[in-house]
């Protein structure tokens, strides 16, 4: 509400305090009774506020109403009137629908009932005022920011006749339910990296449906902002606290919280607005030289090609950060570059005789506004033409060397010269093609850089080249023979050095026991000259020749030793002599020479005469001290009508009938053990005693049935009279 609609309304509130007006009286009802309860909070049963029937909204004042006499105004005025002229009251917003938010009050007493009623509403019946205790209900929601305030004029009646009338104000009181708004969450703003500090470049735009505290809003820049290059003014602009600089941070992720001041802190609202900052590019940054400041080129170098590109760098983007090249010092024409490559390229034929070194320069300039120059001076030296070739004083080499030579040692030294000037007359040497040799590069010198061995290489030819170190090199070369005498350096060699003799038990044909056995001395003459002996330790049973003709003196019995490892040497005739060793194993391969053997001379073994068929009652074992099938034992028994059996591979003795002590009482078996030779098995047999066991599975039984007795009449008590035995076939 404005000032001059207050100022109104003030008016109209002190009228109505002194002056007392005519009103219409209402008709009591009889089927309308009056309840005298304030109904504060009354609900239905579904949480809707319930309106009592004696509350009063606003009535027309044109309805039942009839004209009280002046003399009946006047006696009753002064007594009737309220207790207050005005009645103001204030009303949180989220009050409940139904809650009494307010009273009127009058100073009369009387036996009449006297009544109240709203005749002037601007809230729609918002505020229901019950007629008798004058309380005002709540009777919906309220919202500050739709109405902060309205105006009731409330009447009181005695009987049919108005008597007195009042103003009832009230104020909805603010809560806060509303959060700051940003006019735009989400902003996108582009600020020049140039700006100065202290420029405020955004204008937060945020607002608050609230008032007071509850509208009051602290804007805060809670992240994005980790150098602290921005902060919010007091007038809620986004402003710059330092200078920005594009080249090492071109953008920034901004977030702003809004929050607004109510109480208590913890229902305080907050809203975020998310600001994207985009620093753009100023030209302040000039071009860099980032290329060599210098060039070597041959003085015959071909006109029209590039001898140098160059290269610089601008940090600025856009037209500010293109870069184009000028030459301002071009030696009369001799050069000529590239505006936008930086290629420089040759114009004149050179003479490094006239001028070695020529000084050009060089402007980058960029496209900004203003444009950024740079200059470098850049020196382009003039090579000389290598035009000699290198000079040995000789063009052939030879030598003898031993093969024990050392590693290091130098053999001779080669030499050539070049008449060329600086690196066209600096020679350089190499060996080809790469061997025990190395050659000193600038010296010349040739050393043995790798162990000679006569028996590889007996003899090396190679060529030494002298190279000058112009840019286009020229050279020479120069033969070399080096011829590789013998030393006695190689040991005699058996190849393999573990032989594998396989040898037949008892083998008695000396064809099979003889071997000849050699090794490799690559040496020369003497010092491949081998003899041959045996070690010791073989207990006389093997030899060998001088020669190398290894013989076995004695058939081998495996049983007793299956493997002999014997050891021979060769030795050259060399000074000092080498040797080399041989590793015979000798392997005695099995025949079938060993009978099987049991544990036991005799087995005795017992079983019940009870025993379930199948019953295993003893366990036979056997062993062959031959190997693989010769040594594998199968085994079966002589007796085939015995009630026995035999495992064939576990020995196993088994009972395949039901057994009867009383019939046999004791059986003799004759086990067989048999190796699986395939074609000469041999096999040995047993004695196995098997006593049946007795169990008591018989009656006694009378020798003689019936029997017949005569007692005497005289015999005394206690006699036999009768004398019988019986026969127990278990017994």
């Amino acid at each position: 509400m404005d000032r001059t609609g207050q100022v109104k309304t003030n008016v109209i509130i002190l009228l109505h305090a002194l002056i007392f007006e005519l009103v219409s009286t209402h008709e009591n009802l009889p089927g309308n009774p009056l309840n005298a309860s304030t109904g504060r909070g009354v609900v239905d049963v579904e949480g809707h506020p319930m309106v009592p029937s004696w509350y009063h909204g606003s009535v027309d004042p044109e309805g039942k109403h009839g004209a009280v006499s002046p003399h009946s105004h006047n006696r009753w005025r002064t007594q009737m009137d309220f207790h207050k002229t005005v009645y103001s009251f204030q009303v949180r917003e989220d009050t409940v629908p139904g809650t009494v938010v307010g009273k009127v009050e009058s100073q009369f007493e009387s036996l009449r009932p006297l009544m109240l009623s709203v005749q002037e509403d601007d809230g729609n019946n918002l505020f229901l005022l019950n007629p008798i205790s004058g309380e005002f209900l709540l009777s919906r929601s309220l919202d500050f920011e739709r109405q902060k305030f309205y105006i009731l004029s409330v009447e009181l009646q005695l009987g049919d006749s108005q008597v007195s009338s009042v103003r009832v104000y009230f104020n909805v009181l603010d809560v806060n339910d509303n959060p700051p708004v940003f006019s735009q969450e989400n902003v996108t703003v582009s600020l020049l990296e140039d700006s100065s500090a202290g420029t405020c470049f955004l204008s937060l735009n945020v607002s608050d449906k609230d008032e007071g505290e509850n509208a009051e809003i602290k804007l805060r820049l809670v992240s994005g902002d980790e150098e602290s290059s921005f902060f919010i003014h007091s007038t809620g602009r986004l402003c710059l606290s330092e200078d920005l600089d594009r080249e090492r941070k071109s953008f920034y992720n901004l977030t702003v919280t809004a929050n607004d001041c109510g109480h208590p802190l913890s229902l305080q609202l907050t809203s975020t607005a998310y600001i994207f900052v985009v620093v753009e590019d100023v030209n302040d940054n000039s071009p860099l030289f980032v290329s060599a400041k210098s060039v070597s080129i041959p003085e015959n170098t071909a006109l029209h090609s590039v001898i140098m590109t160059v290269h610089a760098e601008d940090e600025d983007v856009g037209p500010n950060g293109e870069v184009w090249y000028q030459l301002s010092k071009t030696h009369d024409g001799t050069f000529s570059i590239n505006n936008t490559s930086g290629n420089v390229y040759l114009e004149q034929m050179l003479d490094r005789e006239l001028e070695d070194t020529l000084i050009i320069t060089i402007a980058a300039t960029d496209k900004g506004s203003p444009q950024m120059t740079s200059k470098m001076n850049f020196t382009v030296h003039i090579e000389d033409v290598n035009d000699n070739d290198p000079q040995f004083l000789e063009s052939n080499y030879s030598l003898s060397v031993r093969e024990d030579i050392s590693r290091g040692t130098s053999l001779f030294r080669v030499q050539a010269n070049d008449q060329d000037i600086g690196r066209n007359g600096q020679v350089r040497y190499i060996l080809t093609p790469a061997g025990p040799f190395v050659v000193d590069a600038v010296r010349g010198v040739v050393t043995v850089m790798s162990a000679l061995d006569r028996e590889k290489d007996s003899n090396y030819s190679f060529i030494i080249k002298a190279v000058d170190q112009g840019t286009v090199p020229r050279s020479t070369t120069a033969s070399v023979s080096i011829t590789v005498l013998d030393i006695n350096d190689f040991a005699p060699r058996f190849v393999p050095e573990t032989l594998t003799i396989h040898v037949k038990e008892n083998e008695e044909e000396i064809s099979q026991l003889t071997k000849q056995v050699s090794a490799v001395d690559e040496d020369l003459d003497i010092n491949s000259q081998l003899i041959y002996l045996l070690d010791k330790g073989d207990g006389g049973l093997f030899s060998i020749s001088p020669d190398g003709v290894f013989q076995i003196l004695h058939s081998l019995d495996r049983e007793k030793q299956s493997l002999y490892i014997v050891t021979i040497t060769a030795f050259d005739s060399g000074l000092p002599p080498l040797n080399g060793t041989l590793t015979i194993q000798v392997m005695v391969e099995d025949v079938n020479d060993n009978y099987p053997e049991f544990s036991e001379e005799v087995y005795h073994t017992i079983v019940v005469e009870d025993s379930p068929e199948g019953t295993v009652f003893a366990m036979i074992t056997a062993s062959d001290a031959d190997e693989g099938v010769s040594g594998q034992i199968r085994y079966f028994i002589e007796d085939l009508e015995a009630p026995f059996a035999i495992g064939e591979t576990t020995g196993e003795l088994f009972t395949t009938h039901l057994l009867d002590r009383e019939t046999v009482s004791i059986y003799t078996l004759t086990l067989v053990a048999s190796d699986e030779h395939p074609t000469q098995p041999l096999s040995s047999s047993v004695l196995v005693t098997v006593l049946i066991g007795d169990i008591n599975d018989h009656w006694p039984q009378f020798k003689n049935s019936p029997y017949v007795a005569y007692v005497p009449n005289e015999l005394a008590p206690g006699k036999k009279f009768f004398c019988d035995y019986k026969i127990d076939i278990w017994a």
